[in-house]
């Protein structure tokens, strides 16, 4: 059970980390505001390392040891913050999370099929079911931003 609580904690905490990006980007730009939270998270990284009594991981030997593999997680992660600084100034923060969670499940049910073998085509549904989802959300907002004009264009007719 704690660890589907985790799994809602790091959703919200998501949302809350993109949100704050966003903002970050629109204040100091995108690469900047990018930059802002890789900094801070390699203040808290590099805390956490002291707090845990272990300095090991500062020598150049264990950096050098460590798979080249294993550092592709913070390039993905950089272009991954820079993208969604730049879209969701774009799509809003809703589309924008759907989005981000339809791209995450369709990473995930490739990399179940390379890492353990195991593919689900009712995996492929429920990511239609999302997309089908987001089509009418924002067929709903266009619907509801073409009413809010013709309103507005209405009152000034008068």
């Amino acid at each position: 059970m704690i660890y589907y609580i985790a799994a809602i904690a790091n959703g919200f905490l998501s949302v809350i980390n993109k949100m704050v990006n966003v903002k970050a980007g629109e204040c100091l730009g995108t690469a900047r505001g990018a930059l802002i939270n890789y900094i801070e998270a390699s203040v808290i990284a590099f805390c956490l390392v002291y707090i845990t009594g272990k300095g090991g991981e500062f020598r150049l030997s264990f950096i050098k040891e460590v798979p080249l593999l294993f550092y592709l997680g913070s390039v993905c992660g950089l272009v991954a913050m820079i993208f969604l600084i730049v879209g969701t100034k774009n799509t809003g923060a809703m589309t924008s999370t759907v989005l981000m969670l339809f791209g995450q499940l369709s990473a995930s049910i490739v990399l179940d099929y390379v890492f353990f073998g195991t593919f689900r085509p009712i995996q492929i549904l429920g990511i239609f079911m999302i997309l089908s989802g987001i089509a009418w959300k924002e067929k709903i907002r266009e619907l509801e931003l073409r009413k809010a004009v013709l309103m507005k264009n209405e009152e000034e007719a008068e």
